[in-house]
């Protein structure tokens, strides 16, 4: 600390050596004065006598100047860190030595040491470390034990919760913040962020962008080790897909579906990771580098769009994993899914070119209506002079998506009136529209489903559209709207669809076959024939990928009778009903799908380590010995010894006559085939899982196979949408992304937005059960006296017919036996007349 001028008067002799000596080394910070080492030529005065007045001069050295004094240490971070000087090496003369000296401060809670010089450093860092950054500052404890109450959260008795606040905590919740809102790194820097933390949390200081990446990237690390934990323990069903980014990078996704413990279906993004090409190898090779990565060797089934490419790609990982420890279920056979969606998707398409004209014409139309503001208005207009109690506005689709086609059909027939009225009030502006050329790559088509031609003439717009374009487009939304909904049926992603396929498939059939087979007479409609010419293309279309029952994949079948409202009867009654198929041929494929039923369930027995109840191929082939209760089959009782004579033949011959007459149920498969259909009241609420879940104590083997096989994926939209967050993460603004970065994005995104998984399965407790129980005979009383109450009402129906009847009959001769009725004198009155007779007598 620099001293003013006369500071050594109020300062006695004693004072002011004990000062000089107290003099340190070391410097200040900012403006304090640079600290000099007294040397060895100091003089130091006495202390001058009363005489001059108790003055004395300050010290000075042999050369007349002043001596500087060391200053004292201002900043309050000097009490958290020790200084020290770390000498400089360097190549001098070809030797190394010291050529200077670095100032630094080693801080006194960890092993950080940062530069301290007073001119180049200052002191700003050494606060930030000790506030921010030490994890060993005794005052940061302080701050970290102070609890907050958060009144948002609450424990299960409606209590308030107490939560205890942290640097890392916020940290963490930053990053969560980034990764679930689709935010850049950057914006932990941005002043509107700042601002906020200023004000809401002001103990904490944002880190820069850097820290948080590192952060985010552990979380991504630890998160992706505990969810490799959990697979061990589960049987997975891949999905997979390919997509080119705006980068020009081409990326692959890998989705696992699985059913936990608690029977809640749950979906994982494991893997979106760059490929370098599209052939199947590739796509092979990436699939079984990812499965050995997560450790999945149970692997079930593998859902796939229809590429060639795809089919090499299955082909090769099946002839890999046989070579593992864990073989896939039938060698891989019914590993490969083929996407639902996507076949309907080409079905649909190769209907829809018949029709390109009509619903070209409607295309045009909505899109000079959306062309600009001043037009859109106008067509608003038109709807409310016209009272269309719709309140869509018109949708221009993407004419590579037949569902985006479909509704821009539907909600443009609902506005019809409105366009009629728009084409009438409309000046040249409208018809010169549809006189210019058409716009080859329009909005709404993507670039690689046309081949633009520079020598290719224009064409004139289609359109404006006439009623006969009106009523195929009113015919084709009518017909595509099976399609649409078969389509959102086998897409979710959340709840099973595998015991749905089957069904899905043979409605779509039956669909076909009834247009198709539809007469055509010779005065048909144009619409008509429109129709039958698309139904026979998208018929063959059909056929190419479901010629017969035998191209399904079987694991369908399995799905559909493990449905406890269907069963093996609802597959025979789809083949006959809806598939035509003979009797000899749904016996058949209804036997082959309870073999493959019984064999799984043998399988998963096996496998599970849990005891096999008895599975019944046939009576002479399989017999196993059953749990408790398990089986219904009557089981011949043990001869006691020392049983002799009569009884000894009686218990013989009851033998005999119980193995004569036994009828094998086959453990599990055979008692749930013969166990009553479930018939819920409202079918839409119902859930297969939850009825597994309550239901499956019973069939335990049957149980597992359920888990598994419900869990199938019969489309890809699950790997698709994931390509939606990808456009999101890397758009133009963002493409400086690293492919690690961007995978790490979307695969914690979508672990953060997921549900706990549960470890534990569910077993229902007494209670629940008797519970069931109880719901079960209340359903039945109320049916018995439903039933009663109908019979009842019949008989009094018939009653009261019967009566009418009679009193029909009746009714005839009511006239004559009235008047008789009047003549004739009643029992009464004789008896009143002979009374009066026998007194005149008398």
């Amino acid at each position: 600390m620099v001293r003013a001028a006369g500071w050594h008067l109020a300062m006695s002799s004693e004072e002011y050596a004990s000062d000089c000596d107290s003099a340190t080394e070391t410097e200040g910070s900012g403006d304090e004065a640079e600290v000099v080492q007294p040397s060895s030529e100091t003089v130091t005065r006495a202390p001058p006598s009363s005489k001059e007045n108790d003055k004395f001069k300050p010290a000075r050295n042999t050369r007349g100047r002043r001596l500087r004094v060391a200053a004292k240490e201002r900043s309050r971070v000097w009490a958290h860190y020790t200084r020290y000087d770390e000498p400089i090496m360097g190549i001098v003369d070809g030797k190394e030595q010291q050529i200077g000296i670095e100032k630094r401060a080693q801080c006194k809670y960890c092993p950080t040491t940062l530069k301290c010089d007073s001119r180049a450093n200052g002191t700003s860092s050494l606060a930030k470390h000790t506030e921010t950054v030490c994890k060993g500052y005794p005052g940061k404890v302080d701050l970290e034990t102070q609890h907050t109450m958060n009144a948002d959260v609450l424990d299960p008795n409606g209590n308030v919760v107490v939560r205890k606040w942290s640097e890392d905590a916020c940290l963490d919740a930053a990053c969560v913040m980034i990764v679930l809102d689709e935010l850049p790194f950057s914006s932990i820097e941005r002043p509107g962020f700042k601002h906020f933390c200023r004000v809401a949390v002001p103990n904490w200081i944002p880190p820069c962008r850097k820290v948080v990446v590192k952060n985010f990237l552990h979380m991504y690390d630890t998160k992706k080790e505990e969810l490799r934990k959990e697979l061990r323990s589960h049987s997975v069903c891949l999905t997979t897909d390919t997509w080119t980014s705006c980068q020009n990078i081409n990326y692959m996704v890998i989705t696992a579906h699985f059913i936990d413990g608690g029977w809640n279906m749950h979906k994982r993004v494991l893997n979106f990771c760059v490929i370098p090409n599209h052939s199947g190898n590739s796509i092979g090779k990436i699939l079984e580098t990812c499965m050995m990565e997560w450790n999945l060797d149970k692997v079930l089934t593998i859902s796939v769009d229809n590429a060639s490419a795809n089919k090499v790609a299955i082909e090769y990982l099946i002839e890999k994993m046989s070579g593992w420890p864990r073989q896939p279920i039938f060698g891989g056979k019914y590993m490969h899914v083929r996407c639902l969606a996507h076949i309907l998707n080409l079905i649909v398409k190769s209907g829809l070119h018949i029709m390109n004209k009509s619903v070209a014409s409607i295309r045009n139309v909505v899109r000079y209506v959306r062309s600009s503001g001043q037009r859109l208005e106008e067509f608003k207009a038109c709807v409310e002079k016209d009272k269309i109690p719709c309140k869509k506005i018109c949708v221009l689709d993407v004419p590579t998506r037949w569902n985006s086609t479909y509704m821009m059909l539907d909600t443009a027939l609902q506005l019809k009136k409105a366009f009629n009225r728009m084409a009438d009030e409309e000046d040249g502006r409208y018809r010169s529209y549809f006189d210019e050329d058409e716009e080859l790559n329009d909005e709404g088509e993507e670039a690689e489903s046309q081949v633009v031609v520079a020598t290719q003439q224009q064409k004139k717009r289609v359109g404006p559209p006439v009623v006969s374009d009106w009523e195929k487009a009113s015919v084709l939304v009518k017909y595509l709207k099976v399609y649409l909904d078969t389509t959102v049926d086998v897409s979710a992603q959340l709840k099973p669809t595998t015991h749905k396929a089957f069904v899905d498939i043979a409605i779509v059939k039956a669909e076909l076959d009834e247009m198709f087979n539809k007469p055509l007479s010779s005065d048909a409609s144009e619409t008509d024939k429109v129709l039958h010419g698309m139904a026979n293309k998208m018929r063959a279309k059909f056929r190419k990928y479901f010629g017969s029952v035998d191209d399904i994949n079987q694991l369908f079948f399995i799905a559909l009778v493990l449905d406890p409202r269907y069963k093996l009867k609802n597959v025979e009654h789809v083949c006959y009903t809806m598939l035509n198929m003979s009797s000899d041929a749904i016996r058949r494929k209804s036997d082959e799908v309870k073999q493959l039923l019984l064999e799984l369930c043998d399988l998963y027995a096996t496998t599970e380590g849990e005891k096999a109840e008895s599975s019944q191929s046939s009576a002479a082939k399989r017999k196993r010995s059953v749990g408790e209760g398990s089986s219904n089959t009557p089981t011949p009782s043990v001869q006691p010894e020392g049983v002799l004579g009569k009884r000894a033949a009686m218990l013989k011959a009851w033998n005999k006559q119980l193995e004569a007459e036994a009828v094998i149920v086959g453990g599990e498969v055979d008692r749930y085939l013969l166990d009553p259909i479930e018939n819920p009241k409202d079918m839409e609420k119902w859930s297969i899982l939850d009825w597994w879940r309550c239901n499956g104590s019973k069939y335990p083997n049957l149980q597992a196979v359920a888990r598994d096989v419900l869990a199938i994926q019969v489309s890809t939209v699950a790997s698709e949408s994931s390509f939606s967050t990808g456009k999101r993460v890397i758009d133009p603004h963002r493409s400086s992304l690293t492919p690690r970065t961007v995978e790490a994005l979307i695969c914690l995104q979508n672990w953060l937005k997921s549900d706990a998984i549960m470890r534990l399965q569910y077993i229902p407790s007494i209670e629940e059960m008797g519970w069931f129980e109880d719901v079960e005979k209340e359903q039945a009383e109320e049916e018995r006296i439903r039933l009663e109450k109908l019979q009842l009402a019949i008989q009094e129906e018939e009653l009261a017919t019967q009566q009418s009847r009679k009193a029909a009959k009746v009714s005839k001769p009511s006239k004559s036996s009235d008047a008789s009725k009047t003549s004739k004198p009643s029992k009464a009155s004789k008896l009143s007349k002979s009374s009066k007779f026998g007194k005149r007598n008398k």
